[in-house]
């Protein structure tokens, strides 16, 4: 099989390479902001190539999503479909399968646990792709769950609980959560097509809206335990100063009625992931 150069760009756009780059900070934050590991252990070839074999799972993972989800994204965004149009299906498919294996392989040079997780994370992504995400709930609990492991893996290398590592997980967590169900709402006229039972389909757009608000409730408790919690005050202005703006945006959510304004929401969140991250560095 001749290697095109369409292939090659395809594979690149299709890995997500921004995504990966933010995989790698945050289990970089991570061990450096929260789990107080030294310096040096951090910089050790082991977590270089934690760093890597997780993104390399992730990439095999995103690549294997778009494998699966050519029809359905052929109705929602026609001009970006990638698999098929610029990577050739076959090549897809090979390239999830090499990511994946090299991925193990260096998570149980590592630690045998970490290859461990790498596996039952390729497993969760592949069965996500072609079957998890068409049943209610289960698809948007799995990529949330899977966004956690990344910071927990983190912890598995250096044999060492964090607190503050878990809370950021579990805000992480909420975060991604809200994030899908947009994605869903979104995404809702192709995935009805091919059978899929995500919450907006099956409870309609109020339904799905009630989802999001439990979410971000349970959010800004966890949010405000931890800041009453912790004795830093520059995470706690940090923080602080996102709770108007989370208001903000339920009450955009509340107005919400059209594809555009749950694309703009779906924006919006990806800042505050991005805040979040930005602020483990404040730890």
């Amino acid at each position: 099989m001749t290697l095109r150069l369409s292939d090659v760009t395809g594979f690149l756009i299709a890995s997500r390479i921004p995504n990966l780059l933010i995989i790698a900070y945050t289990q970089f934050a991570t061990a450096k902001f929260l789990t107080g590991v030294d310096i040096s252990r951090i910089l050790q070839l082991d977590f270089l190539l934690l760093m890597i074999s997780t993104a390399m799972i992730g990439a095999g993972g995103y690549i294997i999503n778009d494998y699966f989800d050519q029809k359905i994204d052929m109705i929602n965004r026609p001009g970006k479909v990638v698999v098929g149009p610029d990577l050739r299906r076959r090549l897809a498919l090979l390239s999830h399968i090499a990511l994946s294996i090299t991925g193990i392989a260096t998570g149980f040079y590592i630690d045998p646990m970490i290859g461990v997780v790498h596996v039952f994370s390729t497993g969760a992504l592949f069965t996500y792709s072609f079957a998890i995400k068409r049943v209610l709930l289960l698809g948007t609990l799995t990529v949330s769950f899977l966004t956690i492991l990344t910071i927990l893996l983190v912890m598995v290398f250096f044999h060492d609980i964090s607190i503050l590592a878990i809370v950021y997980a579990l805000f992480g967590c909420a975060s991604v959560f809200t994030r899908e169900t947009l994605k869903d709402i979104i995404s809702s006229k192709g995935e009805q097509a091919f059978g899929v039972q995500s919450v907006p389909i099956v409870w309609g757009l109020k339904g799905a809206k009630l989802v999001i608000y439990l979410v971000c409730l349970a959010g800004i408790s966890l949010l405000t335990v931890y800041l009453l919690a912790i004795p830093n005050w520059s995470v706690r202005l940090f923080f602080g100063g996102l709770l108007p703006f989370i208001l903000w945006f339920i009450y955009k959510l509340i107005k919400a009625d059209k594809i555009q304004d749950f694309k703009n929401l779906k924006t919006f969140i990806d800042f505050i992931i991005v805040a979040g991250l930005v602020s483990m560095s404040l730890v």
